[in-house]
């Protein structure tokens, strides 16, 4: 696993993303217009946000170097695959998979060297 980003539901992505910018110093990328899904980012620190309550976005988002590995590990340990590796839009391949307590996890793998890294245009 290289790196992860923890994904928070809030009220407004375009105040909670100026939030972080303004107050805790990170540097932030809206996705498209910033309504839907922005990132937040210091070092090596993600904070993705998108809109909430949605039961069905996932919580944490993990980069890994090989999510048809890890899928293939996962699956054979029985893990509830929700999503098998996926290519999507946003330049990430995404295995999603269900917690024991019901929150949604996504692994994902860069197919190329994107501007940012901002999961959530289309999953």
């Amino acid at each position: 696993m290289d790196s992860h980003a923890t994904v928070l539901q809030v009220p407004d992505v375009r105040a909670a993303l100026a939030w972080f910018r303004d107050v805790l110093g990170f540097e932030v990328q809206p996705w498209e217009d910033g309504s839907q899904y922005g990132y937040a980012s210091r070092g090596g620190v993600y904070f993705h946000l998108a809109p909430g309550p949605d039961p069905e976005l996932w919580s944490a988002y993990v980069y890994v170097e090989d999510v048809d590995a890890l899928h293939a590990e996962v699956s054979e340990r029985g893990a509830e695959v929700i999503q098998p590796p996926t290519d999507k839009g946003y330049g990430l391949r995404d295995l999603l998979v269900r917690g024991p307590a019901g929150h949604l996890l996504a692994f994902g793998q860069l197919l190329e060297e994107p501007a940012d890294r901002s999961p959530g245009g289309d999953g």
